[in-house]
């Protein structure tokens, strides 16, 4: 059985005057103890698809099934057994709150007994480290240590599926990392299915077992981040212009001419190659630099999962190539 299997998922918004489509028939089979990422840009359909699965949206058109009801028929069922974590912190607790007081509040809401909720406090202080952010009222937290408060909410009670709209929203790379750390033993130790989506490529990269791409309320893409980027087959030698130096049109026009280049950018001091035999565009590249008295920084890398996301989602690019 899958943690969330949707068929055909369809979303429409009506007003008098037009009709937007923001989900346009979503397929995806989502494994019990997976990681999986939802990677799309603003507007793509991401938030709406989560809201849909947790039963906080109405679907137009198609079929969902999270840890095997269905959510026409089992709404009560699913709330009991998933979590949910959303962008707004400000309206996902109360401000005059201490950050305990919330979470035993929603315990409460939960059926979490005291001995249970107690267990999880203790888990969350050793994620966290940071002992204010409990004895604080919520109205005095920072943005991030208030997120991190409605990561906790979103655990507090077990889940076995839980739904994380950009879970590391506002938190500094310190607090994001033990979250993260968290997340995954979440997941690993205890089979639990996390859907996380983010705009931290690193950040999915670094938890997810497989990822799909939404453009256009549609899915692009499935599969793990190695995968998709070996796919994509890219690799790029950036030269970074020193002090002083200068790109020149003929310069860029002479580096057309080597036929292991077939793409060249250029931004902010950096000239970007894509090649496809990289000593031989290595060796050919610094001919020419030499002949036009240049001395760049060069570095070299393979294909990242923001590459991917560009090569779909990037209207620029051409899905065909």
């Amino acid at each position: 059985m899958y943690a969330l299997q949707t068929k055909n998922v369809r979303k429409t918004y009506k007003t008098r005057k037009k009709e937007t489509q923001a989900l346009k028939g979503i397929d995806l089979r989502i494994r019990k103890g997976e990681i999986f990422g939802l990677l799309g840009p603003n507007g793509a359909g991401k938030t709406t698809f989560i809201k849909i699965c947790t039963t906080l949206l109405g679907k137009t058109e198609g079929e969902v099934k999270v840890l095997g009801f269905d959510i026409d028929k089992n709404e009560k069922e699913i709330r009991k057994r998933i979590g949910y974590i959303g962008q707004d912190s400000e309206r996902s607790t109360y401000a005059r709150l201490t950050g305990r007081e919330n979470l035993e509040f929603f315990a409460t809401l939960y059926n979490v007994n005291k001995e249970e909720f107690g267990e999880r406090l203790e888990e969350f202080k050793r994620t966290y480290e940071n002992e204010e952010i409990f004895d604080k009222q919520v109205m005095k937290l920072s943005g991030g240590q208030k997120q991190a408060i409605v990561v906790m909410r979103g655990f507090l009670h077990n889940p076995d599926l839980v739904f994380a709209d950009e879970i590391s929203k506002g938190l500094d790379p310190i607090a994001a990392k033990k979250i993260r750390n968290f997340v995954r033993d979440y997941a690993k130790e205890k089979g639990k299915t996390i859907l996380i989506t983010s705009q931290i490529m690193s950040e999915i990269e670094e938890l997810c077992d497989r990822v799909a791409i939404i453009h256009e309320g549609k899915v692009v893409a499935v599969d793990t981040p190695q995968n998709l980027m070996d796919e994509i087959d890219l690799q790029l030698i950036e030269l970074r212009m020193r002090s002083g130096e200068q790109v020149t049109p003929d310069f860029l026009q002479v580096l057309t001419t080597i036929d292991s280049i077939y793409d060249i950018q250029q931004e902010n001091g950096f000239v970007k190659l894509s090649v496809t035999e990289s000593i031989k565009a290595f060796e050919s590249v610094m001919e020419i630099c030499n002949k036009y008295n240049l001395n760049p920084i060069v570095s070299y890398r393979t294909a990242t999962l923001e590459d991917v996301f560009l090569r779909y989602c990037d209207k620029k690019v051409s899905l065909e190539e």
